[in-house]
């Protein structure tokens, strides 16, 4: 059983590497907003993204009866392009809020770790530390009465995955557009069928990896864990914190920043060997993947644009809607603070490990919302 495990981590790691490196490629040298659409007729845009039938409406006299609370929610759902705008100096805000935020937490996650091995046996977890159960399995794992069929936390992991990539693909899969790995702007982001297909091939990799049950416990390297599985936990580190990566390289290409490919790399890559050789436990893998994929980018969008920069409003908030990405990135961000916080006191009651899945799947997506 462990070689088939085995051999089934070595086949999707190969997968992952071969689509990181293909999607890697993609990269533009351009600005994203300053590049011309793809279409060929630029001209029949209502054609592409469809008339609005708030065109046809500012024709009319608007109806006084309509109540506030109606205009809110036709607001907030990207109802009308110009009634919610999402400024420069809010994003501002809002980056320096959740890197602090995620300063604090690692901050927390490392006076833990440091509790949990100076006295594994008596450490609690109390709040505001780190769950125990999280320390010890790497998630939180959903209570047995909340999941269904019996099914246990990591195989509905897996099937929610599963479940979500052949919904949204299905369904979304004629408004994808060919391009260069990144996104076309008309109108609003229309996600490119590449960068979906990365998305999804990441998010099954990563439910297959829980459904199929890999231990996350132990050493990542020395003791009793062999060199081969020591460079393949390396290995899945390295791809699932990509992000890290792709997200510095598409800050300073929007920071104008070119050429610093290279220093997106070496943050990567320094990030894994650092948790690696510093922390060498593959229980704490999750909370490493998830710091070393938010920290950097929110770091670097605070360092490198001004407040009132324009630039700001591409790449990390950028959607259809004014305010679609920044509701879904809090909501991830939430769920990343809460799981090992308050796995015991409630977290593990309302799905566990599940809803950070399903976040995180919304957080790859966001620019399509």
């Amino acid at each position: 059983m462990k070689l088939l495990n085995s051999s089934i981590a070595v086949l999707l790691l190969s997968l992952a590497t071969f689509a990181s490196v293909s999607e890697a490629k993609l990269a533009p040298s351009t600005f994203v907003g300053k590049r011309k659409a793809s279409f060929p007729n630029e001209a029949s845009l209502s054609e592409v993204i469809g008339e609005p039938e708030q065109k046809q409406a500012h024709a009319q006299p608007k109806s006084k009866s309509k109540s506030s609370a109606l205009s809110s929610l036709t607001r907030l759902t990207g109802g009308s392009a110009e009634s919610l705008s999402l400024t420069p100096a809010f994003t501002y805000y809002l980056d320096i809020f959740l890197t602090g935020l995620t300063v604090v937490f690692t901050a927390i996650w490392f006076v833990s770790i440091r509790n949990y091995n100076l006295d594994p046996k008596d450490y609690n977890g109390d709040f505001p530390y780190f769950d125990r159960q999280v320390l010890d399995e790497g998630f939180c794992l959903a209570r047995p009465s909340t999941t269904l069929f019996g099914l246990g936390t990591e195989k509905l992991c897996g099937i929610a995955d599963l479940l979500l990539v052949v919904f949204f693909y299905f369904k979304y899969k004629d408004s994808f557009v060919e391009g260069d790995g990144r996104f076309q702007v008309l109108g609003g982001r229309n996600m490119t069928s590449e960068r979906f297909n990365f998305f999804a091939l990441f998010t099954l990799i990563h439910g297959a990896i829980h459904f199929f049950g890999f231990s996350a416990q132990g050493h990542i390297w020395g003791g009793e864990t062999s060199s081969v599985e020591s460079i393949l936990v390396v290995g899945v580190l390295a791809v699932m914190s990509i992000f890290s990566r792709k997200g510095l390289m598409e800050t300073f290409e929007d920071a104008g920043k070119s050429g610093w490919d290279t220093i997106a790399t070496v943050v990567w890559l320094g990030l894994v060997a650092a948790f690696v050789i510093g922390f060498n436990e593959k229980a704490f893998a999750l909370t490493f993947v998830n710091v070393a994929t938010f920290l950097p980018v929110l770091a670097a969008r605070v360092l490198l644009f001004k407040k009132d920069d324009e630039r700001r409003l591409k790449g990390f908030y950028d959607g259809k809607t004014p305010m679609g990405p920044v509701i879904i990135a809090i909501i991830h961000l939430t769920v990343t603070f809460f799981e090992p916080l308050v796995c015991e006191a409630w977290f593990e009651s309302v799905g566990g490990h599940l809803l950070m899945d399903i976040s995180l799947w919304f957080m790859l997506i966001r620019h399509m919302f």
